[in-house]
């Protein structure tokens, strides 16, 4: 332990050993040589730890990134040891190039562990073919995806339309009939045609709903959205439901979006009108619309002081048809949070939502700043070959 301690205290101290010139019958021609040779591996050894750092900053997300620090420091000490060799023609500071070679020594070490340990993984990465190989499944998985999209949409159309026209014949005629023999039908015959025209109603408004269920993300020509502008836009177009319900609604600044607008209209409607649709009885409704930029993203946040939602319900309600009660007490047709989520997980974001049955929901969704559907990629002109 002395010895530990006295070698610590004397690391720098250079008066025990001359310097290597003076050690032994060295020439001009053989001195230099060996110190240029070891700046010359110094400066090697320099170059490489500093391409590597260069190669981890830029290519974010580099695999076994620990085994490239280990290595550059590895790689940066044995250089250091060259320097040293080279300085001690002049500087003979023995201790201190002894510690460093330790150094190296358990660097050295731990990187060889390193490399032990992560073979396995290293073994298992992909090569840039494998990569371009991936990427034409892809690509080729994307077209036919947006293919088999597509023909969704359409038979969508067809299916609506032609199930649009016999409800309009049906609902002519209910007309017709109440028109023509109203005078002439008792109590149950009238609440028949009623029960079955507003049934021919919510058949309406649910092929029409799911219709734009269908469309979503089918438009890929995105346009910059104000959002402040869209909500604005929303909000006067429910003027009358505001109004019902005696709501206030505080709305913060908000971003421009480049993506459809359709898209997030439909979005922001339906928590909008979800908002002013389950409220509470005995307090005023209140609603907020605020946006937070978390740097590559925007999270919107829309909340409401309404009945709230049990728990349990948290992820039940994003599915389609999905509905927490009944038509007499809450209109709807089960449609608008799923539609909300379709937008959301095509722009690539998240949506979710924190509620305390009672005193209402708040419903988070964030939208990337820079948005790429399936469609995006799938538009591909050409796809990358593979040799």
């Amino acid at each position: 332990m002395e010895q530990l301690i006295d070698f610590f205290q004397r690391l720098f101290q250079t008066n025990d050993w001359p310097p290597r010139w003076f050690c032994g019958r060295w020439t001009d021609f053989h001195g230099w040589l060996y110190i240029v040779s070891d700046l010359t591996i110094w400066l090697a050894y320099m170059a490489i730890p500093l391409i590597l750092i260069r190669f981890v900053v830029l290519k974010k997300g580099v695999p076994l990134p620990g085994v490239f620090v280990l290595f550059g420091a590895f790689i940066l000490l044995c250089g250091a040891t060259h320097l040293l060799d080279a300085m001690m023609f002049w500087w003979p500071a023995y201790r201190f190039s002894a510690f460093i070679r330790f150094l190296t020594g358990v660097v050295s070490v731990a990187t060889v562990i390193a490399l032990i340990r992560y073979f396995n993984e290293a073994v298992g990465l992909k090569t840039s073919r494998e990569f371009d190989r991936e990427l034409v499944f892809r690509q080729q998985a994307m077209q036919e995806l947006a293919r088999s999209n597509q023909e969704l949409q359409q038979f969508a159309y067809v299916a609506s339309h032609d199930l649009q026209s016999p409800l309009k014949t049906i609902v002519n005629y209910l007309t017709l009939l109440e028109t023509k023999y109203g005078n002439q039908l008792d109590g149950d015959a009238q609440r028949l045609i009623d029960t079955s025209t507003a049934a021919a109603g919510r058949m309406r408004i649910l092929i029409n709903d799911l219709l734009d269920f269908s469309r979503v993300g089918s438009v890929t020509e995105f346009q910059p959205v104000d959002m402040n502008q869209l909500v604005a836009e929303i909000l006067t177009e429910h003027q009358d439901d505001i109004e019902t319900a005696n709501a206030t609604v505080e709305v913060g600044p908000l971003p421009v979006l480049t993506a459809h607008r359709t898209d997030l209209k439909q979005v922001f409607q339906n928590l909008i009108t979800n908002g002013l649709k389950y409220r509470r009885v005995d307090v005023p409704t209140k609603l907020s619309i605020q946006a937070t930029d978390l740097g590559d993203a925007y999270q919107f946040a829309v909340a409401d002081n309404g009945i709230g939602i049990e728990p349990q319900y948290h992820e039940r309600v994003f599915q389609i048809f999905q509905r927490l009660h009944g038509r007499n007490e809450y209109p709807g047709t089960g449609i608008g949070l799923a539609t909300c989520k379709k937008v959301i997980d095509i722009y690539g974001g998240q949506i979710w939502l924190t509620s305390i049955p009672g005193a209402g929901t708040t419903f988070y969704l964030t939208i990337p700043k820079e948005i790429k559907t399936v469609q995006h990629y799938a538009q591909t002109n050409s796809l990358h070959p593979v040799d």
